[in-house]
């Protein structure tokens, strides 16, 4: 059973992938990338360089989560904590776009101010696969391939299975062991705003994570 897998999943390169830069224009492809607007498009255009960070600062006016999104957000502490692990309103959320250490791919790291606790981050990093598919890893070996695309002047990401790294190989995991299709929405909204709403929904279980904020750049910082 583990050989067919290893035959049938997609390689994922972990230090030396086929490609070093995310072309967000090429994944979604001319028609939509010309439809976004100019805003969103100035945020995915170049990835921050090495040494440099973009930095971002909102609120995330909704954090929520099912009982079984907070034992899956508990869990995942212990892989990077790829899932803000309270719900709240209103919870003020900073935002760090890196190049990773390794200079493959880019840290995405968002940081959750709760009342009464310490800041709480959360980490994942976006690289492309050798077929040049976008993937999203968290600590582990896990991550999810995504397919990005434009629909009503947004950006969308979409998750179309999850994997566990074993070596070179990526083995998928069976949906109903996932968190579910993960499907994150990026929408211009004018005055250097911008929205950001993320739902996880298990094919079983519902929606396990919800979150939905509004957020604007701070500029680049050494």
């Amino acid at each position: 059973m583990l050989a067919l897998l290893l035959r049938e999943c997609p390689r994922i390169a972990s230090r030396s992938p086929a490609h070093d830069e995310i072309d967000f224009a090429h994944l979604v492809g001319p028609a939509g990338w010309a439809r976004l607007p100019d805003a969103v498009r100035g945020r995915f255009a170049h990835a921050p360089s090495l040494g440099h960070e973009d930095h971002y600062a909102g609120t995330m006016h909704i954090v929520a989560c099912s009982r079984i999104g907070f034992v899956l957000a508990q869990l995942g502490r212990l892989a990077r904590t790829p899932f803000a692990p309270f719900a709240g309103e209103d919870v003020p959320v900073r935002i760090t776009l890196k190049k990773s250490p390794r200079g493959h791919g880019i840290v995405w790291e968002r940081t959750y101010c709760y009342p009464r606790r310490m800041p709480i981050r959360v980490c994942s990093t976006k690289r492309l696969a050798h077929d040049g598919m976008l993937t999203e890893c968290v600590g582990g070996g896990f991550g999810m391939r995504l397919h990005v695309y434009e629909r009503d002047r947004a950006l969308h990401f979409l998750s179309t299975r999850y994997f566990v790294r074993i070596g070179p190989f990526a083995v998928p995991l069976p949906h109903f062991l996932s968190p579910g299709v993960a499907h994150v929405i990026h929408s211009d909204l004018g005055n250097e705003n911008f929205r950001f709403e993320m739902t996880f929904t298990h094919p079983l279980f519902g929606t396990l994570f919800h979150q939905d904020g509004v957020f604007h750049a701070e500029g680049d910082s050494p």
